[in-house]
């Protein structure tokens, strides 16, 4: 038993359908978004532009948590060279979540102007010598610089072995831990910036309270991550009196053309369905004075998008009368640093903030990094014994939720003994993967049929989804002799790319079903998409930044996600199955991730009246509060809790649907 050849057969060319999926629906909201967007021509238009925009921000983060009222400033070294000195600290964000940053202190005594830097995504963080070149530019033309350590970079990495001290989860300069913890944030209906744009508020704060430090003179900038983070902390904190973003600013609809990621705390769910762009959050800032640096040959945010944010910026800033308060710069560079960005930035932050014209600094003077770090082994989690980690504060803020909550439900009863209503717990799964999404008709077709061990086997392909389409796939396999008459779409994990690996397998379910549907759905066995090599370190599919990362955070831009996608396709083989065999009620099999889209399914639909679940994943919210967890890109889905996996078991429960594991 064979799976399908190239092309599903040679009948339908599949190889970018579920990225042509999602651009396509990309388009169609930009064209949306474009013609319903109001001008941005009045001080009126634009304060209620950045209010709409603020709100649609902290509530897509999840909120942002009280500052603390004293941070635990704490020097653990100091550094004297020439014409400034280096302060190496810790602050407390949160009670027992530790930040690391160096302060770089200019002599004389002040006032003096203050800048955050806020570190992109490199390994080393503040202590990378391009980080502490541009720190030291600043700090020799009279500023006091706070650079400071994101979290999951420098000293702040998050998962390490307490044996071998070297870390679980780790690369990409952070975009890892980032991206892992991400999962976790997302399946929470929040995101993981929420602490990156916490913790720079409380820098500033840092920043901001120093004795030596004029707080009516703070500015904020940063490269890449940095520039993202530099972005939200000045959509969200009135304080900065001048932004560098850099290396941060395109278009959405340029970015998608290209196939690029970007990880978790940058990549705000919605935000295509929703309207909010690049240029959405600088035009907020209007009218304070706004440096944007750009890379001519930037890898992840094209030029193109930088010139077309920019000049919605600058009509934005018109409005004040403060379209020069604008400027874009663009280095003839790949995607580089604020020092690679050459003196532009900080002659902006001269004219604009300082007390002189900017001097070029002839000896950088970087220090090996170690020397740098504000804890003795460099890493937060070894130096104070009860550091709390990122997900601890997921978990403490699920557990404050789930003491001031209660469930919708009337029947039945949950893990934690709370009424369990299998019409309220179907509802949620609806709306949580929308699942009354325009259906297409089904019309299958075949393209081949086989006889051979007892068992007649059709190859067949059917739409889900029309303009834009979604084909799938399906081997439907019946027995003839069998007695059973109640069929089965079946889930394996990779679908009829198992085949014929599988063979033995569907002849044993054909035998106790009589007809089943091994199906694929979209981007999974015979519909599969090709790999999308950006970037070309990439190589694990289901991991973090491979293909299927790709698709479903491009999926999460609109809204949607590329699981519930899923689950829809095998709604749909669900009814192309009763049609088939004139059935009311059919039984649902699944493996691995295809389990869980076979438990969703089930959970959406009362046509099915018995369930098989192989090696069914974790439950969300435990996947959302281990330290530890299985991370899979085909289980990304945002704010999944309200109908996580144990509550959908004890619907099916109440329903009466028997769920072998």
């Amino acid at each position: 038993m064979d799976g399908f050849g190239p092309a599903v057969d040679g009948h339908y060319d599949v190889a970018d359908q579920t990225r042509s999926y999602l651009r396509e629906r990309a388009r169609r909201q930009f064209e949306r978004t474009h013609d319903e967007r109001r001008p941005l021509d009045t001080r009126g238009a634009v304060e209620s532009h950045r209010e709409h925009v603020r709100e649609w921000f902290l509530d897509t983060i999840g909120g942002l948590p009280d500052r603390p009222a004293d941070a635990d400033v704490t020097v653990t070294a100091s550094l004297e060279r020439d014409g400034h000195r280096v302060d190496c600290l810790t602050f407390e964000s949160r009670p027992g979540f530790h930040v690391t940053a160096n302060c770089y202190v200019p002599d004389g005594e002040g006032p003096h102007p203050g800048v955050l830097f806020c570190c992109g995504h490199v390994g080393a963080a503040k202590i990378d010598p391009l980080n502490q070149r541009a720190c030291i530019e600043l700090v020799t033309n009279g500023f006091v610089v706070l650079a400071v350590d994101p979290v999951g970079q420098g000293e702040r990495e998050q998962y390490h072995d307490p044996d071998t001290g070297e870390r679980v989860v780790g690369g990409g300069g952070g975009v890892f831990e980032h991206c892992y913890a991400g999962q976790q944030w997302r399946y929470a209906g929040a995101n993981v910036a929420q602490v990156f744009v916490h913790d720079a508020r409380c820098a500033l704060d840092v920043l901001a309270e120093r004795d030596d430090v004029d707080s009516d003179r703070l500015g904020v900038t940063g490269t890449s991550g940095g520039g993202l983070q530099t972005q939200y902390l000045c959509l969200v904190d009135g304080r900065p009196a001048v932004a560098a973003p850099c290396c941060s600013v395109t278009t959405r609809e340029e970015w998608l053309r290209t196939g690029k990621r970007i990880d978790a705390e940058q990549h705000l769910t919605g935000a295509i369905t929703a309207g909010i762009d690049y240029a959405d959050f600088l035009a907020a800032f209007a009218p304070i004075p706004l440096f944007v640096g750009a890379a001519a040959s930037d890898q992840y945010f094209p030029v193109e998008g930088v010139h077309e944010a920019v000049e919605r910026t600058r009509r934005a800033y018109d409005s004040f009368d403060a379209a020069g308060n604008v400027r874009l710069h663009v280095a003839d560079e790949p995607h580089c640093s604020v020092y690679d960005l050459s003196e532009p930035v900080f002659e902006w932050f001269c004219a604009r903030l300082g007390d002189g014209e900017y001097v070029s600094c002839a000896d950088h003077d970087v220090v090996d990094g170690a020397a740098l770090h504000a804890t003795p082994a460099g890493s937060v989690r070894a130096a104070f014994p009860d550091e709390r980690t990122v997900d601890d504060l997921l978990r403490e803020d699920l557990a404050s939720r789930a003491s001031t909550e209660s469930p919708e439900a009337t029947d039945g009863e949950s893990d934690a003994g709370e009424a369990v209503d299998p019409t309220v717990v179907r509802r949620r799964v609806r709306e949580q993967f929308d699942l009354d999404r325009a259906a297409a008709d089904l019309r299958p077709r075949r393209t081949r049929t086989d006889e051979g061990d007892g068992l007649t086997v059709e190859y067949v392909w059917f739409r889900t989804e029309r303009d834009p389409d979604i084909v799938v796939t399906g081997l439907l396999a019946s027995d003839p002799d069998a007695t059973a008459r109640r069929p089965a779409v079946v889930c394996f994990e990779d679908g009829t790319a198992e085949l014929p690996e599988r063979s033995d397998d569907v002849a044993e379910l054909a035998a106790a079903y009589g007809t089943v549907l091994v199906v694929d759905p979209r981007g999974v066995g015979a519909v599969a998409d090709r790999p999308i090599p950006i970037p070309n370190w990439v190589d694990h599919e289901n991991g973090i930044y491979g293909t299927e990362f790709k698709l479903a955070y491009d999926a999460l831009l609109l809204d949607d996600s590329l699981f519930g996608m899923r689950v829809f396709d095998v709604l749909r083989a669900v009814e192309l199955l009763r049609e088939a065999t004139g059935t009311d009620s059919v039984a649902l099999v699944g493996e691995g991730v295809g389990a869980s889209h076979a438990l969703y399914a089930a959970g959406a639909t009362e046509h099915v009246e018995r369930v098989t679940l192989r090696s069914l994943e974790a439950g969300f919210r435990e996947m959302a509060t281990s330290h530890e967890y299985p991370y899979d890109a085909r289980l990304t889905v945002d704010g999944v809790l309200d109908c996580d996996v144990p509550l959908v078991l004890d619907a099916l429960d109440v329903r009466g649907v028997r769920v072998d594991r």
